[in-house]
């Protein structure tokens, strides 16, 4: 009986490291959110700047790297130790591609301020800035190991993921008014980009709890004035150099009420890691059984007045205590690992779709924007799932290989 003391605190202790380490993860998350924010701010101004050459969004594209570099600050004071720990090894390589992309920027920047780069050109760079930075988000709601927090993750990782095609959508469309008409592929990007923020938004409501998805009912449609300007975009209309300057205040708006609703994400997130925490620590009382003795996580001491514990043996209704301990330790264990696995398949649904839109995106030269559209029309054509599509697509990737 004195073993299973000792490994059931262990448990228990275990549980407190992880949670520890999730609540650093979720500072680091939220700085990870603010920082995308403004990212994708800078980006749709220098889409502006360049489509406009130089005649507009001079002051607020410099306004908006001086908002980046301040987020960045926050970034780097919010990233965990570089020490190893079994397990970490994605996460720790994450952080690196991400910081690596971040060390990019000011390059970028210089190109931009020369002209010596595209609208395409310079949108690509920021997009794969952006994207290293949700992998990090993506890997902490796939390792996260408590039922509330990963639900909360995956909620505010959902969130993120559709906020980026609406964000990558002020931005096209700003280009695409700046310079006084949309591109073929500028259209099509504009209708995928529309689709894929509804794919994420829709996981986002499965996941999030009741106040987020009220917050989120009032903007889940766009706006009257938004929907009008989408059509001159869609349909090829011409544009004029006023329609970047209101179709990017206008999607501004929407993007800066969607980050309102991603902080009281981030919020959740964090009050459930700090709320599991506490629940870690209290003392492990069982629900039944006469007894008044109670297993405290830190150490092997007992209720106050009580002996400590030794290994001459244990009274026959506090090893019928500690028996119930265990019995409950365990169905915890097991329900925590039932619901994981249902939020793990929506994750690894997710996964197999990013990997085929990868591997579309190498064999074809699509866009990503382009390679979503090319599995969502397929599955629409034979009736499927998109993820049936991506694993067909995965499938034939892999007889290509061999």
């Amino acid at each position: 009986m004195r073993d299973a003391l000792t490994w059931l605190r262990a448990s228990r202790e275990s549980d407190i490291a992880s949670l520890q380490r999730l609540l650093q993860t979720g500072q680091l998350i939220t700085a990870v959110s603010e920082l995308v924010h403004q990212l994708q701010r800078e980006r749709g101004a220098s889409n502006i700047w360049i489509c406009s050459h130089g005649r507009l969004f001079s002051t607020e594209r410099l306004a908006r790297q001086q908002d980046v570099s301040t987020c960045l600050q926050h970034f780097y004071q919010a990233l965990p130790p570089a020490v190893a720990q079994p397990g970490y090894s994605r996460f720790c390589h994450l952080i690196a591609a991400a910081l690596q992309a971040l060390s990019e920027l000011p390059a970028l920047r210089q190109q931009i301020a020369e002209e010596t780069l595209t609208q395409v050109t310079a949108m690509a760079a920021f997009n794969q800035v952006i994207r290293t930075l949700l992998n990090l988000v993506f890997e902490a709601a796939d390792t996260a190991s408590h039922p509330d927090i990963s639900r909360a993750l995956i909620a505010l990782f959902s969130f993120m993921q559709g906020k980026e095609p609406a964000g990558q959508e002020r931005a096209i469309g700003s280009a695409g008014f700046a310079a006084g008409q949309f591109t073929a592929d500028q259209r099509s990007q504009m209708v995928a980009l529309i689709a894929a923020q509804e794919q994420s938004f829709t996981t986002f409501s499965q996941f999030a709890d009741a106040e987020a998805c009220a917050q989120w009912q009032p903007l889940a449609q766009a706006s009257r004035d938004i929907e009008r300007l989408r059509r001159i975009a869609c349909t090829g209309g011409n544009g004029e150099e006023s329609g970047a300057l209101n179709w990017f205040s206008l999607l501004s708006e929407r993007l800066d009420q969607m980050k309102r609703v991603e902080d009281g994400l981030s919020a959740t997130l964090m009050r459930r890691c700090r709320t599991a925490i506490d629940q870690a620590t209290l003392p492990l009382t069982p629900a039944q059984g006469n007894s008044s003795f109670a297993l405290y996580v830190s150490g092997a001491d007992w209720l106050p007045g009580a002996a400590t514990l030794d290994s001459d043996g244990l009274a026959p209704q506090l090893g019928r205590s500690v028996l119930s301990l265990i019995g409950e330790q365990q169905q915890r264990l097991q329900q925590q690992a039932d619901e994981l696995a249902a939020m793990r398949a929506s994750l690894d649904e997710r996964r197999i779709i990013e990997q085929a839109k990868h591997w579309l995106m190498q064999q074809h030269g699509f866009s990503e924007q382009a390679a979503w559209q090319a599995l969502r029309k397929s599955a629409m054509n034979q009736n499927k799932k998109v993820v049936e599509i991506a694993q067909a697509v995965l499938a034939v990737a892999a007889t290509l290989s061999a």
